[in-house]
């Protein structure tokens, strides 16, 4: 399960179905062929940001309504110019290492070719997965708090506890961070430490929000925490 920072967030949500195409604004959702599972997917809400250094970044968070856990979720994205031209593609693989049946994870896509930025207009979404395997709940967010810094750095810290009875191993904690209008505008993670938790143990984290001119936009976060054992409740 996810934890929130200080807002309760409502999206709307988009359902994905084969051979239907929604369009939500400019932005519009598309299945393009054979091998895609968009199907097993919900997207609750996706956002364009440019960072300070003139990339496109896509941000969002997909639900898993299958009736089964996913993994290796990869977002795939292809941008169009007014005229409908692709300029190109790119793909980003889920916060989460896996989705168990209803979980969410947000994702993020860099489009690297800052010659297309003046020309983008839209994109399309789609989704690949494969079937995996459930992980239970067992970490446990114990304590949590948040701070800009004085140099535009937005930070999200806390300690992690290991409810399980294995270790749980690679332990990773995921932000998401939002705008007053609850869009996705940052996508940032950090390893804990110690980042393998022996079964009751304790771990830290510290988050880092490095882009500048979004981090001073932050009104809410979201935090996930993963390993390759357990996820968070």
């Amino acid at each position: 399960m996810k934890y929130f920072g200080n807002s309760i967030f409502n999206f709307s949500i988009l359902s994905i179905h084969r051979g239907v195409l929604l369009f939500v604004a400019t932005v519009f959702l598309m299945i393009i062929g054979t091998g895609y599972s968009s199907e097993n997917f919900t997207v609750l809400e996706h956002n364009k940001v440019i960072d300070q250094s003139g990339f496109i970044h896509l941000f969002g968070q997909i639900r898993n309504i299958s009736n089964e856990t996913q993994k290796t979720v990869t977002a795939h994205a292809n941008f169009y110019d007014k005229g409908g031209h692709n300029i190109g593609n790119a793909s980003g693989i889920t916060s989460l290492r896996s989705l168990n049946i209803g979980e969410v994870s947000p994702f993020e896509i860099v489009f690297l070719d800052k010659n297309q930025t003046n020309q983008f207009f839209n994109y399309t979404l789609n989704f690949t997965s494969e079937i995996g395997d459930n992980k239970p709940d067992n970490l446990v967010i114990t304590s949590l708090k948040s701070r800009p810094d004085i140099f535009g750095y937005y930070y999200v810290s806390g300690r992690i506890s290991n409810m399980g009875n294995d270790t749980a191993t690679n332990v990773l904690a995921i932000a998401s961070f939002f705008d007053n209008n609850s869009r996705m505008i940052g996508l940032s993670s950090a390893i804990a430490e110690p980042s393998n938790m022996t079964s009751h143990s304790i771990s830290s984290f510290t988050v880092v929000m490095d882009d500048k001119i979004q981090s001073s936009k932050i009104k809410n976060f979201s935090l996930l925490i993963d390993s390759d054992q357990y996820t968070s409740r």
